[in-house]
C-alpha cells in the first residue's frame, strides 16, 4: 500500500504537470493561462483539467507500483541467491548493502563449517580417547587377572599330582581372590560406561541411582545428603556427568571404604562435594591433570563455576565444586545449616 503522503506527492507533480502542458498548449490556441475568465466561465476547461490530473496521478501511481514490484522480484531474487549461499552482483549504489550481507552470510557459512568440521574431529577424538582408556583399563585389570588366574589354573592342572591338599586349597583361594578382584573391576568399568544422561530424572534421582549401583557393586559405603530445588536442565546435565566421572575415579583409583557426597543448594549457589577416604595421590599445581579431573574441570569452567582439589598420601580425596546461580529462589533454612555442615 502507498502512504498518503506519497499520494499527495503524486497529486501535487500530476498538478504541475498539467499546468506545464496547459501553459504550453493555451498560446496556440490564442489563450492565455493568466486570463481569469477562461478559468471561471469554462466549465468544460475545469473538467478536462480534474480528468486530466486524476489521469496522470493514477499514471504515475501504476508507474510508481510497478517500479516497486520490480524492484521487490530483484530483492527477492538476490535474496533467494544469498539464502543459497551463491554471489551476487552489486547493480547500484543501494545494492551495495545487499553485496555486502551476501559476503557476510558466505563467510558466516564458511565459519560455521569450519566449526562443525573441528567439533567433529573434537567428538572424534574423544571418542578414540576413551576407546583407548577402555583398552588400557581392560588390560591392566581384568585382562592381567584374568591371564594371572589361567596360569595358576594351568600349573595346577600340569601338577596337580605332585601339590598338596594344603598348597592346593591356597592357590584355589587365590584364584578365587582374583577373580572377585577381575569381577569387581569390571563392575567398575561398566558402570562408568553405563548411560550419562538422565533420561528425565532429576539430579537427585540420578544421583541416587549411580550411588546406589556404588553401594550395590562394591564394598564402598556411601552417604548422601542433599538440599536441591528445581535447577536449570543444562546444570543438572553437567553436574550428573562431573558425579559420574568422580565415582568412576573413586572406584578405580581411591581403594576408599567411605564416599560422602553433599549436594546442597542456596541462594546464589550450588555445591557438590564428593570426599572418599582412599590413597589420596600427591597434588603438583605444575603437573597437567589427568584426562578424569581435566574432563571436570572443563565441565565447571562451562558453568562459570570453581573447582577446589584437596588431597594427601593415605588423607583422601575432597572434591568441592561451586555453580553460580542466576536466578536463585528463596533460601530455606534447613539449606543454610547444610551449606554450613558442608564447610565444616
Amino acid at each position: 500500500m502507498i502512504k498518503k503522503s506519497t499520494v499527495f506527492l503524486l497529486a501535487w507533480y500530476a498538478t504541475v504537470m498539467v499546468f506545464v502542458v496547459l501553459a504550453a498548449i493555451l498560446p496556440l490556441l490564442n489563450y492565455s493561462v493568466l486570463d481569469i475568465t477562461l478559468w471561471i466561465s469554462t466549465e468544460q476547461l475545469i473538467f478536462t483539467l480534474v480528468l486530466l490530473i486524476v489521469i496522470l496521478t493514477f499514471f504515475l501511481i501504476v508507474l510508481v507500483q510497478t517500479s516497486n514490484l520490480l524492484a521487490t522480484q530483484s530483492l527477492r531474487q538476490n535474496l533467494r541467491m544469498i539464502l543459497k549461499n551463491k554471489s551476487i552482483r552489486a547493480t547500484a549504489d543501494e545494492d551495495q548493502l545487499l553485496l555486502q550481507l551476501s559476503e557476510k552470510v558466505i563467510g558466516l557459512t564458511r565459519q560455521v563449517q569450519m566449526i562443525d568440521n573441528q567439533d567433529l574431529v573434537k567428538r572424534e577424538e574423544i571418542v578414540e580417547s576413551e576407546r583407548r582408556r577402555i583398552a588400557r583399563d581392560l588390560h591392566d585389570t581384568v585382562s592381567q587377572e584374568l591371564f594371572a588366574t589361567s596360569m595358576i589354573l594351568s600349573g595346577l592342572t600340569s601338577n596337580l599330582a605332585h601339590i598338596s591338599s594344603e598348597n592346593l586349597s591356597q592357590q584355589l583361594q587365590t584364584v578365587k581372590q582374583m577373580i572377585e578382584t577381575a569381577q569387581r573391576d569390571l563392575r567398575i568399568l561398566l558402570l562408568h560406561l553405563r548411560p550419562s544422561e538422565l533420561d528425565g530424572k532429576s539430579l537427585v534421582e540420578g544421583f541416587e541411582l549411580i550411588l546406589k549401583e556404588v553401594s550395590d557393586k562394591s564394598s564402598v559405603e556411601v552417604q548422601f545428603k542433599h538440599e536441591v530445588r528445581d535447577l536449570p536442565k543444562l546444570v543438572e546435565e553437567h553436574l550428573f556427568r562431573i558425579g559420574q566421572e568422580i565415582v568412576s575415579n573413586t572406584l578405580r583409583h581411591a581403594h576408599a571404604k567411605h564416599l560422602d557426597v553433599y549436594l546442597m543448594q542456596s541462594e546464589t549457589e550450588l555445591q557438590l562435594k564428593m570426599a572418599d577416604d582412599g590413597v589420596g595421590f600427591v597434588q603438583d599445581e605444575d603437573q597437567e591433570l589427568s584426562y578424569g579431573l581435566a574432563n571436570i574441570q572443563e565441565r565447571v569452567e562451562d558453568l562459570a563455576g570453581t573447582l577446589k582439589i584437596r588431597t594427601a598420601p593415605n588423607k583422601g580425596v575432597a572434591i568441592d565444586i561451586r555453580i553460580p546461580l542466576l536466578h536463585g529462589r528463596e533460601e530455606e533454612s534447613t539449606s543454610e545449616e547444610g551449606d554450613d555442615y558442608v564447610e565444616n
